[in-house]
């Protein structure tokens, strides 16, 4: 239900049409593939879930259902499918008792691990390609490379929602932190441990310099509760205080040849 959440808030954004019928994508599905089986309510002909290394655990499907308000499923996800839909296939999955790769894959969803973005592309054509909390987490090094490689499948009528947490994963307590800390000092580990640090305006010039494709921002969240170190270490770059304070953006992207303003 969090999972279905998510997307309605996204797709509201964003203006986005139906996934009924569509190839899907997402990069960095995790241990429950929730995300995944979002899609697949929404009406998903096929949905490739990726990791860089193994994690999913499809057994623990049936209990992140019975866990979830199924009511709660149904209607926010009822803006983008038939409602009627919806509770035919959530009807469905609540009916499987026991769940592995070979019945997810009956469904249309397949489990790709490990797959690196950063070295090698997914070589199918996809139309929509999503990501929750992974790109903060690429080292600056490989992000462009990145993109490049989940970009290129895409769909000359496909489109790209991702969504980033840009505060530092391993202090909560002290989200900006991070922001102090020499860049000489702060290693590939660190980046792919507790954030990349590129800021949001950094991320809006990554996106604007990606080939053939038009993006923009769907959300951004800035910290006024939190305090930015005394210090900002010269290697971050940014525009302004509430740039480095921005904690969490949404960024649609999608082909250049369709208009990303719904």
């Amino acid at each position: 239900d969090v999972c279905a959440m998510q997307f309605a808030h996204n797709f509201h954004l964003a203006g986005f049409p139906s996934l009924a019928g569509k190839v899907c994508l997402e990069v960095g599905a995790g241990w429950v593939l929730s995300h995944a089986l979002i899609c697949h309510l929404l009406g998903a002909r096929r949905v490739i879930a990726t990791d860089i290394v193994p994690l999913a655990q499809p057994a623990s499907i049936s209990a992140a259902l019975r866990h979830s308000t199924i009511s709660l499923i149904r209607d926010v996800l009822a803006p983008f499918e038939d409602h009627s839909m919806i509770r035919k296939r959530l009807d469905s999955l609540l009916s499987i008792r026991h769940y592995d790769f070979e019945r997810l894959r009956e469904l249309g969803i397949e489990y790709v691990a490990p797959i690196d973005f950063s070295k090698e592309r997914f070589d199918e054509p996809v139309d929509f390609i999503y990501s929750n909390s992974v790109l903060q987490l690429i080292p600056c090094e490989d992000v462009v490379r990145f993109l490049r490689n989940i970009a290129a499948p895409l769909n000359s009528n496909g489109a790209m929602i991702h969504c980033l947490h840009l505060e530092d994963f391993r202090c909560p307590e002290d989200p900006f932190g991070f922001l102090a800390i020499p860049g000489d000092e702060y290693s590939r580990h660190l980046e792919t441990s507790r954030g990349n640090r590129i800021r949001r305006s950094g991320w809006e010039r990554i996106f604007g310099d990606l080939e053939n494709t038009r993006s923009r921002l769907i959300y951004h969240w800035t910290r006024r509760d939190k305090d930015l170190p005394p210090r900002v270490d010269r290697s971050i770059r940014y525009t302004d205080p509430s740039d480095l304070k921005t904690s969490h953006i949404g960024i649609l992207v999608k082909n250049s040849s369709e208009d990303v303003h719904p």
